[in-house]
């Protein structure tokens, strides 16, 4: 028996079905207090330096532009803001007993450092993929490649304002993107799926829940139903994706890369290009190549997954629910199924672990495990 990875909760003997529901309110918490430290970080020190005009002003840019790669100011108050969802939610994982910090990881616990350095082979292919396609009309190349400033107009930022944007985008957004995958892919895809007891049921509504909301917390940033439909999409395939390879590891990947080409191709502010009407918003166009990308990723991660025989699935079994012996009037076999309620003797932790540093359980049997790889063999 193995546990895939959206009933991974369920591996621990302690997971009830209300500690989910504490992890959200403590993930709220964290998130509301981190948002009021974070607006006295930006506003105070703008109120102090020019007045109330200074802070209307602020206020009026994010709102009208919060994820605006021309303004360094609004940019990292906007990515920084999401980046405190990744500590935010593996605090309430912990404090709920959900499991180790590495429970939405993967299927090992932890982050398969292995895995994500192939991941990086169908990644550069994605790259130069979209880099391509997003970058088309760009470039000119009459007396050597330039800017195609007919198209485009001029930069309206300068160099230094050019070199922040680039630095921030660098440094925050693979944070910024893993925050959002460990929150939809990872932590909500698991509570539905430990929820529901039918695991492909829970599968398919782990999948589409976490789209519906992924897609419907992009709406305050002004997309058009193509838009809309262009997010749910690469939503969508991500949550296949962590599906199939029982981690975050290639999503996380996807993410970063998709919004680092995003910010760097619109950072100069070109005079020419709107980032605010209707076309940037999404159209038909965007959202047939986001789906078409997201699916060649998807068949290139399954394709490495493949050759290095990825261990995709938790070697062990799902604790029942009750520890200790059945009472009499709890036979039959709707106790003792996986994922059960259970009246058998639940696996214990174990102090021992195993060379790769991963918990055991008592009587769950493991794979030998290619350190240098990340991933087990099989048979």
């Amino acid at each position: 028996m193995s546990v895939p990875y959206h009933r991974l909760p369920r591996v621990d003997a302690d997971w009830r079905w209300w500690r989910p529901l504490v992890a959200v309110a403590v993930f709220l918490g964290f998130y509301v207090a981190s948002q009021i430290i974070l607006s006295v970080a930006y506003f105070v020190p703008i109120g102090l330096q020019r007045g109330p005009e200074g802070i209307a002003d602020l206020a009026a840019k994010i709102s009208e532009g919060a994820l605006d790669p021309t303004d360094p100011l609004v940019l990292s108050l906007s990515l920084v803001s999401l980046v405190v969802l990744l500590p935010a939610i593996m605090l309430a994982v912990r404090i709920a007993r959900l499991g180790p910090y590495g429970l939405l990881s993967s299927v090992r616990m932890r982050v398969r450092w292995g895995w994500l350095a192939w991941c990086l082979l169908p990644l550069t292919v994605l790259a130069i993929g979209m880099f391509l396609l997003q970058s088309r009309g760009m470039f000119a190349f009459d007396g050597g490649l330039h800017w195609n400033t007919a198209a485009l107009g001029q930069s309206t930022v300068s160099l230094q304002t050019l070199t922040v944007t680039f630095l921030l985008v660098v440094l925050l957004v693979p944070f910024q993107a893993a925050a959002e995958e460990y929150v939809f892919r990872g932590f909500l895809m698991q509570t539905i799926g430990s929820w529901i007891p039918v695991r492909a049921l829970g599968a398919v509504v782990a999948v589409v829940v976490s789209t519906v909301l992924f897609a419907v917390l992009h709406l305050p940033n002004g997309y058009n139903v193509w838009g809309i439909l262009d997010v749910g999409s690469f939503g969508l395939v991500a949550a296949v994706i962590v599906l199939r390879t029982g981690g975050l590891e290639a999503t996380v990947l996807q993410h970063a890369l998709n919004n680092v080409m995003i910010f760097v191709l619109q950072a100069p502010g070109w005079s020419k290009v709107d980032l605010t009407g209707e076309g940037a918003q999404g159209s038909a166009a965007g959202f047939i190549v986001t789906l078409a990308s997201s699916l060649a990723y998807w068949g290139l991660v399954e394709l490495v997954a493949h050759w290095r025989k990825l261990d995709r699935r938790f070697a062990g079994d799902e604790a029942p629910r009750f520890r200790g012996p059945a009472p009499l009037w709890a036979g039959g076999r709707q106790w003792l199924r996986p994922g059960g309620a259970g009246w058998v003797t639940a696996p214990a932790r174990d102090e021992r672990v195993v060379a790769s540093g991963d918990p055991v359980l008592v009587g769950a049997e493991r794979e030998a495990v290619e350190e240098s790889e990340g991933v087990g063999r099989r048979p």
